[in-house]
């Protein structure tokens, strides 16, 4: 019997505020996303992943530590903002609302594309340190990257839920947009899994008990829905299920990728 397929696209944006502020289903009675512990997910509550996704999360200051620095290609500009990951003293003191930054690239324009496709789901096993480990070496090859590619950074949640196939699309960097560091960095935060995407789940009519299981082979759903918009090149990486170097630098891509 042929499985039906939702396909649900969000921004990095929408996905927060969905995920703060959806109604729990009826057919769902598990609260993960509110209940689960530090060690599960690296956050002390859903309320602590919101505000590290929306304010910053220290940039990975403490941890996302980059041998060359922070994250940097090209030049790095603060902008002053409601929201970022560094405080703005000067107008906090002043009574300013702006009294964060955010931290953009720049870079040249007209560089060759470059799809880059992460599978940000993974089964219970996982453990969330190996999470963190993948995402500061993705982080580190992305930042590498956009200083000679123009690049989209796509996040897929891709699950086997009740009858149904779901897929969750998060558009984290787009072609030509500025490349904001604390939305990539999040994205591969246990919390941004297990306390966020477990809460979209969790108000959703085809919720799974155990919130479904990770599709491995989801690379051809993805192609379809990239078809609209060819780039020069595209990496689609493993599920971190299915791979064993979660340490890994541009000399170990053929390990980390389909």
């Amino acid at each position: 019997m042929a499985r039906d397929v939702v396909i649900e696209q969000y921004s990095y944006a929408s996905l927060v505020s969905e995920a703060m502020t959806r109604e729990r289903h009826p057919n769902c009675s598990s609260k993960s996303s509110r209940s689960g512990d530090f060690s599960f997910s690296q956050t002390k509550s859903i309320e602590e992943a919101e505000e590290f996704a929306i304010r910053g999360w220290d940039l990975g200051l403490k941890e996302y530590v980059i041998e060359d620095g922070l994250l940097v290609s090209g030049s790095t500009e603060l902008h002053a903002s409601l929201a970022g990951s560094l405080p703005h003293v000067q107008n906090h003191i002043m009574g300013f609302p702006q009294e964060m930054y955010q931290l953009y690239d720049t870079r040249e324009y007209n560089l060759p594309t470059l799809d880059i496709v992460v599978n940000l789901a993974y089964s219970a096993s996982q453990n969330s340190k190996d999470a963190l480990n993948f995402g500061k070496s993705l982080v580190s090859y992305i930042n590498a990257m956009a200083s000679k590619r123009n690049i989209r950074l796509t996040g897929v949640f891709a699950s086997k839920q009740n009858n149904v196939d779901a897929y969750q699309f998060i558009t984290l960097k787009d072609f030509d947009s500025a490349l904001v560091i604390n939305n990539i960095a999040f994205a591969f935060h246990p919390s941004f899994f297990r306390r966020l995407w477990f809460s979209i789940l969790e108000g959703k009519e085809y919720f799974s008990w155990g919130y479904g299981s990770p599709i491995w082979k989801y690379k051809d759903v993805v192609e379809k829905e990239l078809k609209g918009s060819k780039s020069d090149e595209t990496i689609y990486f493993k599920i971190l299920n299915d791979i064993s170097k979660y340490d890994w630098g541009v000399e170990d891509l053929d390990d980390v990728t389909l």
